[in-house]
């Protein structure tokens, strides 16, 4: 097995390692997430999937993508089931907004490259309400969970690297995915230490 295919593979695995523990929390009952907000996290990952395919046209490249997207789209149609449902935030409008853009200017320039550039910063935006909910209550998410996503996203972008060919367009899906994850990771360690300092004073 050549490396760019080893690191492909894990690549899903690790991002289906990621949705299981994440589901499992939803099942349990730990982790209550916005049906609606999820149905707009499906719609910017259709069209990050379709445009890296016609952008990268190399299916190692976009295999953790495609397995994201269908674990993404499962888990808006389990929380519609359970009736998770409350209005999108701010952020997440905004997020909607530039999604929607995105595929307009893909349609309209008929450049993939400018609307997967541009459905960067909707991803950027819609983390921004993942980290306030991490600032807000880190128990409520699961550590396990999002170091399986980073994990995923640092072996897709070692897959893009290992395949080569690698332009900017290539390159910045899964490196600012890789960076965004790992920095709710971190968030949700920082912040439990701090909730945990404040616990420790209280006592004392």
């Amino acid at each position: 097995m050549n490396a760019p295919l080893f690191f492909s593979l894990l690549s899903g695995v690790f991002i289906l390692l990621g949705y299981f523990v994440y589901n499992r929390g939803i099942f349990l009952g730990t982790c209550r997430p916005n049906a609606v907000s999820w149905g707009v996290w499906t719609m910017t990952s259709v069209i990050n999937l379709t445009s890296y395919f016609v952008i990268t046209d190399d299916v190692l490249k976009v295999g953790m993508s495609a397995v994201s997207t269908l674990a993404c789209l499962l888990t808006f149609i389990f929380l519609l089931g359970k009736r998770n449902c409350a209005p999108l935030s701010f952020v997440e409008k905004i997020t909607l907004g530039i999604g929607i853009i995105s595929a307009l200017a893909w349609w309209q320039f008929h450049s993939a490259v400018s609307g997967n550039l541009i459905l960067q910063s909707a991803i950027i935006a819609g983390f921004i309400s993942t980290y306030q909910s991490i600032w807000k209550n880190p128990q409520r998410e699961s550590l396990v969970a999002w170091a399986f996503f980073t994990l995923a996203y640092a072996s897709l972008a070692t897959t893009v690297v290992l395949c080569g060919n690698g332009s900017l367009p290539e390159l910045a899906y899964p490196f600012l995915g890789l960076a965004l994850h790992f920095a709710s990771a971190f968030l949700i360690v920082v912040r439990r230490r701090f909730v945990r300092l404040d616990i420790i004073q209280q006592i004392m």
